[in-house]
């Protein structure tokens, strides 16, 4: 395409714009002038050759958008019919929610974010660690914390879903605050 674009710049800078050369062509030869009028319809040719190629690349980008964007709307659609009332009040206020492992007990904090978005809560309400455990795809995010949820709640998967789960250390407030210190 860049290639087709400069050529129709060219063809269109070189006979388009040069009334004098094209008064010269004219008086001297008829057949230079025809084979000059037929480079500028070549040219216009390509001109709308190529509009018409943007046109459907900006509708396909467009669709594309739409199809995004309501597969993003179903999920989060039904992530919240999954959670409880006060999971979904939660969701609404802090874009995360909790939920109580099926087998071990264990609070998991289940966040909006692209990786490490579980949470390991311990006892005293700190994180002891995150998980990150996503499908393979293009899968929407809601969608996939939706099956998060139901792995880490259900007795008979939530084990088998730890064992596949990447574990990430939490950084605690002292580290944390010299980790800043030393990025300042």
């Amino acid at each position: 395409m860049p290639g087709l674009v400069r050529a129709r710049q060219a063809v269109t800078r070189l006979f388009a714009g040069n009334s004098q050369y094209h008064a010269r062509v004219r008086t001297r030869s008829p057949l230079l002038m025809r084979s000059c009028l037929r480079l500028l319809r070549f040219a216009e040719w390509i001109g709308d050759y190529l509009d018409a190629a943007r046109q459907r690349s900006e509708r396909a980008a467009m669709e594309e958008t739409r199809q995004y964007l309501r597969a993003k709307r179903r999920s989060l659609t039904l992530l919240l019919n999954l959670l409880s009332p006060a999971q979904r009040e939660e969701f609404r206020r802090y874009r995360h929610f909790h939920v109580i492992g099926g087998e071990t007990g264990t609070l998991y904090r289940i966040r909006v974010a692209s990786f490490t978005n579980i949470d390991v809560i311990a006892s005293t309400g700190d994180t002891m660690h995150h998980l990150c455990v996503h499908p393979g795809g293009d899968v929407p995010v809601y969608d996939v914390m939706a099956g998060q949820m139901l792995h880490l709640q259900d007795a008979a998967t939530e084990r088998a879903f730890l064992r596949s789960a990447n574990v990430h250390p939490a950084v605690s407030q002292r580290r944390r605050g010299e980790w800043e210190f030393w990025m300042s």
